[in-house]
């Protein structure tokens, strides 16, 4: 079984179409009218709030994360402008299509599906937060001059909205993948920018990532990538995915093949609960790191 790959990319804002999103177009009511909504429904957009975390507290399980994402959409359903309940769909999404489905090969078109939500959700999440930017959309702007005008809120939308977009770039093929990876290099660097922080130092991640994975002729460049890799584990060492890009898309590219074993075997045998908010994620990035390591005489010449 091959694991998908994991590098970055962006695509067209607002292109993409998915099955199983929220309808969103009640985002473009009237202010007045959305707010007598949500307030005439504001107790049970909190309870499906409630539930949704209480599902989310059991990721682990494909059907408790399902759970969550059906609540979110639900409580997005009432109230279109809820910037942080967006900006958990756009991650929920995520999470099951790379934690869940990726491990499926015949879950092909439902792991891009799940993709494509959670590029919208993301988005949706950068329209409600800032009229500037969604007019700077509508009226045709670059998205990497667009996002100029977004603050350091933004960065969480942003992520996801990459995330997303870029393993459903990379399932699309090579040539999709190429077509915007300077736009998603751009965005990134905006996040970089305003919070290298967020999501466990993952706008270096994201470097460490490009950097090692892109041809010399497009920007790739390996002390770069190990930079940005040793950041990032230096300031969240307990965040497991870190050592399992580095591992596939640093080691691999400089032949380090002692490097690929030593940080796969430190995930495989590390204690997920190192970080609890992220136990299910690393118990995620676990099991990437078996298959990775079994293909290790495959991997190096």
């Amino acid at each position: 079984m091959q694991i998908r790959s994991y590098l970055l990319a962006g695509a067209a804002l607002f292109a993409l179409s998915a099955c199983g999103t929220v309808d969103h177009e009640a985002a473009w009511e009237s202010s007045g009218a959305r707010e007598a909504r949500a307030e005439a429904h504001e107790g049970e957009r909190e309870t499906l709030l409630r539930k949704a975390e209480q599902a989310w507290a059991e990721r682990d399980d494909a059907e408790k994360t399902l759970e969550a994402i059906r609540a979110y959409r639900d409580a997005v359903e009432i109230d279109p402008n809820d910037v942080d309940t967006l900006v958990k769909l756009a991650h929920a999404e995520y999470y099951y299509a790379d934690c869940h489905l990726s491990f499926d090969e015949e879950d092909e078109e439902a792991y891009k599906q799940m993709l494509q939500s959670s590029t919208k959700s993301a988005e949706y999440a950068l329209m409600a937060l800032s009229s500037e930017f969604a007019n700077r959309m509508r009226n045709g702007w670059r998205i990497e001059e667009a996002v100029t005008v977004l603050d350091k809120t933004a960065v969480p939308a942003l992520y996801w909205r990459s995330s997303a977009l870029g393993k459903w770039a990379t399932a699309e093929g090579f040539a999709t993948l190429l077509s915007y990876k300077d736009e998603v290099k751009a965005i990134m660097e905006r996040c970089l920018e305003l919070d290298r922080t967020f999501y466990y130092y993952g706008p270096d991640r994201y470097f460490g990532v490009f950097y090692g994975r892109a041809p010399a002729m497009s920007g790739g460049d390996l002390n770069k990538s190990r930079q940005h890799f040793n950041l990032s584990l230096e300031k969240e060492p307990n965040y497991f995915a870190t050592r399992v890009l580095m591992a596939d898309d640093y080691a691999v590219k400089a032949q380090d093949k002692a490097l690929y074993r030593e940080l796969l075997e430190a995930v495989i045998h590390g204690d997920p609960e190192s970080l609890p908010e992220a136990a299910p994620e690393n118990r995620c990035e676990q099991r990437k790191a078996k298959i990775l390591l079994e293909q290790i005489e495959d991997r190096f010449e």
